[in-house]
C-alpha cells in the first residue's frame, strides 16, 4: 500500500501559490531542495524557489545538488542531511536523477535515524513533492528509483515508499526542453502505456488510463512528425505521462530496461527515450507469445492493424520520421559492448513485470538480432 495517496496538479500559472500549498498542507517548513543542472539554474525555477525560501526563511529551507546523476552515495548524503538539518520534507526538482535521489533520500530517511535500527512497513516516509521538468519516467510519479552504486553498476528499485506525496506538472517545464528532449519524452511515454498493457496482470481503471495514455502520447508522436505540435502540447503528454504511472502499479518491460541499458552504457548526451523505437520490435516479437489479449487494445490506441508485427512497424515509421535509430545495428554497440547490457539488464526489476521471463541468454538473443 502506498504511504500517500499523491495529489497531481496540471499547471500553466501558479507554481509558487500550489508549491506553498503543498509544503502548508503537508507540515513542510524545512524542505530540503533537491535539484540537478541545468534545472538548478532555471530563471522560471529560481523565481518560484525565491518565494519558497523567503517564506522558509525563518525556519531555514536548504539546496541539495544533484550532480553526476544519482549515486548511492550521494542519495545518502542527502538523508543524512534531512536528519542532521532537522528536514521535515523533501521537494525533488528537475530531471530524473533529482527526483530518484529526493524519493530514495526521503526513504532513507528512515533507516539513518538512531532510533530506527531496521525500516519497519508502517514507518511513514518523508513526505516528498516532486516538480518535474520532463514528463519521461512517469513524471516522477512511478515507485521505482534508479540509483548507482560505488562500483558503478545501475539498481533498479521498486517500493511504494518512493510514490511522492504530491507531483506539480508545470506546462512552462516542458516548453524549455529541446526538440530531441521532448520527442523522447513523448515516446517514453507511448512506451510506458503499451508495456502497462501487456503486463499479465492489469485492472480494468488501470487499462483505461493506459489505453488514454497511450492515444494521447501516440498523437503527439503524430504531429510532431508532421512538424505540428499541438498548442497544449506540454498538458496532453504531462496527462498521458501521469495516466502511465498510475496505470502501472507494479513496473514495466524489457523495452524500459533496455533502453536505460543502452543509455547508460554509451553515456552519450541522447536523453531518455532515444533508444526505445530500436529495442521495441525485437522485444514485442519476444513477448507476442504471452500478450495476444492487449493487442487489440494497442491497435486501437494508435489506430493501426495487424497485430505485433503492425504494432512494430509503425512504431518504426514514427521513429524513422523523428530521426530516431530504430535497429539495434544503427546504435553502433559492439560485441563487448552487448555482452555487457545483456548482464546488466538480466538484473533489472522490470524482468519481474515483463510479459515473459526475460533470461541473460534471451537478452543476448535480442541485441543479436536472433529474436
Amino acid at each position: 500500500m502506498a504511504p500517500y495517496r499523491p495529489r497531481i496538479h496540471l499547471l500553466e500559472t501558479g507554481l509558487d501559490d500550489v508549491l506553498q500549498a503543498e509544503l502548508d498542507s503537508l507540515g513542510i517548513y524545512r524542505p530540503l531542495v533537491v535539484t540537478d543542472a541545468p534545472w538548478g539554474t532555471s530563471a522560471y525555477l529560481a523565481e518560484a524557489l525565491d518565494v519558497l525560501f523567503a517564506e522558509r526563511v525563518e525556519t531555514g529551507a536548504a539546496m541539495h545538488l544533484c550532480e553526476g546523476g544519482c549515486t548511492l552515495r550521494q542519495a545518502r548524503a542527502a538523508a543524512r542531511r534531512l536528519f542532521a538539518e532537522g528536514r521535515d520534507g523533501v521537494v525533488a526538482i528537475g530531471g530524473r536523477a533529482a527526483i530518484d535521489l529526493g524519493k530514495y533520500a526521503a526513504r532513507e530517511f528512515c533507516r539513518v535515524r538512531p532510533e530506527m535500527r531496521q525500516r519497519t512497513r508502517d514507518f511513514r516516509p518523508m513526505p516528498l513533492i516532486v516538480i518535474p521538468g520532463s514528463p519521461e519516467d512517469g513524471a516522477g510519479l512511478r515507485a521505482s528509483v534508479r540509483v548507482r552504486d560505488g562500483d558503478g553498476r545501475y539498481l533498479s528499485l521498486q517500493d511504494e515508499a518512493f510514490v511522492p506525496a504530491a507531483v506539480i506538472c508545470d506546462m512552462h517545464l516542458h516548453a524549455t526542453l529541446d526538440d530531441r528532449a521532448a520527442l523522447c519524452a513523448d515516446l517514453d511515454v507511448a512506451m510506458h502505456c503499451i508495456e502497462t498493457l501487456t503486463r499479465s496482470r492489469i485492472s480494468p481503471p488501470a487499462r483505461g488510463m493506459a489505453i488514454d495514455g497511450l492515444r494521447r502520447a501516440w498523437r503527439m508522436l503524430g504531429r510532431r512528425a508532421a512538424g505540428a505540435v499541438a498548442p497544449r502540447a506540454a498538458e496532453e503528454v504531462f496527462s498521458a505521462a501521469v495516466n502511465s504511472a498510475l496505470a502501472e502499479d507494479g513496473g514495466l518491460g524489457a523495452v524500459h530496461a533496455l533502453g536505460l541499458a543502452i543509455e547508460e552504457e554509451l553515456n552519450g548526451p541522447e536523453p531518455h527515450g532515444y533508444y526505445h523505437a530500436a529495442v521495441f520490435g525485437p522485444v514485442m516479437t519476444f513477448n507476442a507469445p504471452a500478450i495476444a489479449r492487449a493487442i487489440p487494445d494497442i491497435e486501437e490506441a494508435m489506430e493501426v492493424s495487424g497485430g505485433v508485427a503492425g504494432i512494430a512497424a509503425a512504431m518504426t515509421r514514427i521513429a524513422e520520421r523523428l530521426e530516431l535509430p530504430v535497429t539495434l545495428d544503427s546504435i553502433g554497440l559492439d560485441r563487448a559492448a552487448r555482452a555487457r547490457i545483456a548482464s546488466t539488464v538480466s538484473t533489472d526489476a522490470a524482468n519481474v513485470t515483463n510479459p515473459r521471463h526475460v533470461s541473460k541468454a534471451d537478452y543476448r538473443s535480442l541485441l543479436s538480432g536472433s529474436i
